[in-house]
């Protein structure tokens, strides 16, 4: 870790206190959402959290992605208050529940995951993080994309076999923010089919 990321996590724990959101860095190698759910980290404006699980080897590209959810509640950016929304009816139907417009549901969500993942890359370069920046954006293009496999499977991936972990996924996205969002290549939904995302 750089003198740049530990300024950078300092910063973070700063922001939070400025907004009287809790920041919970814990030496962990993942963090239990509600109905035991593991992953890296989240950020809950409702119960006013930001939680990392420090112990692993992608720890800075989660806490700069969930930081990046806070700015985004700080600024009440559209893609935040529109996305919000939809990833609760994407809870909702990924535990069974009958959703109607889930397709629209499922873009607010995925224009949340792409507008923070813009805020990230930011980030890092504002910071000169010691994150590949290239290798960053491949793999938030694959969680983006995630959200259009998502209508397909109806299921969350597992944390063995991830977009953003898959490395025949990773490779087949590109290194900049161009492509198309609104829905998913042939090219790249034939590879989310093959690794069975």
């Amino acid at each position: 870790m750089t003198s740049n990321d530990r300024k950078f996590i300092q910063y973070v724990k700063e922001q939070c206190a400025l907004y009287g959101i809790k920041c919970l860095i814990r030496p962990v190698k993942y963090v239990k959402l509600s109905g035991n759910i593991q992953c890296g980290g989240w950020f809950d404006e409702t119960e006013k959290q930001l939680v990392c699980a420090s112990n692993r080897p992608d720890f800075l590209q989660i806490l700069v992605h969930e930081f990046s959810h806070l700015t985004q509640w700080v600024d009440q950016c559209q893609a935040w208050t529109k996305g919000i929304g939809g990833i609760g009816y994407v809870d909702e139907w990924l535990g069974g529940k009958k959703v109607a417009n889930i397709r629209k549901h499922l873009a607010y969500s995925r224009d949340l995951e792409l507008d923070n993942e813009k805020r990230s890359v930011k980030h890092i370069k504002k910071f000169n993080l010691s994150i590949n920046i290239q290798d960053y954006i491949r793999r938030a293009n694959a969680y983006v994309q995630f959200y259009n496999w998502m209508y397909y499977t109806r299921r969350w991936a597992t944390n063995k076999n991830s977009p953003y972990r898959n490395q025949r996924i990773i490779e087949a996205m590109p290194k900049t923010f161009h492509m198309n969002y609104q829905k998913m290549s042939k090219r790249v939904e034939k590879v989310f089919r093959e690794e069975n995302i």
